[in-house]
């Protein structure tokens, strides 16, 4: 236990790939004010849809977040997944595969989740190497986003596909 506990550390702080296990490396200032996981990752073989839920924890109260949006861009969609072999894919933001966009509220310690739809992905495709996603978090303590001095976008990595 105590060796996956230190992997997992590992892999947050570094990004570095320790384990098969999916984790997300958070820019050290947005680690102040949430956590990440995955909730899941189910494929659609018929569609070469895939639907990736996260879930995002707040630290403090207070906190309101945007994930897939690009602080100077707008409502442009920012979410780009990546398999072994270099593929992306473009994701956006979804309620049952519709686009949602606005911020959402996150209490302090219960979970909110997002979704994010992917097409044309091979049915063959046992996972995703990792998922970048451009982010805003609004908090009372102060804003942070990628595009915003220099800070890199949150990855989501080693995440299984369940195919139905």
């Amino acid at each position: 236990k105590l060796g996956s506990f230190v992997r997992k550390v590992g892999e947050a702080t570094t990004g570095i790939n320790m384990s098969n296990e999916p984790f997300a490396v958070i820019p050290f200032d947005a680690q102040k004010l949430i956590s990440m996981e995955v909730v899941s990752c189910t494929g659609y073989s018929k569609t070469g849809q895939v639907l990736l839920t996260l879930a995002v924890k707040a630290k403090q109260e207070g906190v309101k977040t945007n994930l897939g949006k690009s602080c100077g861009n707008g409502n442009q969609e920012c979410i780009t997944a990546y398999d072994t072999s270099g593929a992306t894919f473009e994701g956006q933001e979804t309620g049952t595969f519709t686009q949602v966009v606005a911020q959402k509220e996150c209490p302090l310690n219960i979970p909110v989740q997002y979704s994010f739809g992917f097409t044309g992905v091979p049915a063959t495709l046992a996972g995703l190497e990792m998922a970048r996603i451009e982010f805003y978090i609004a908090a009372k303590s102060g804003n942070v986003g990628s595009n915003m001095s220099k800070i890199e976008p949150i990855q989501v990595r080693n995440i299984p596909i369940t195919w139905e």
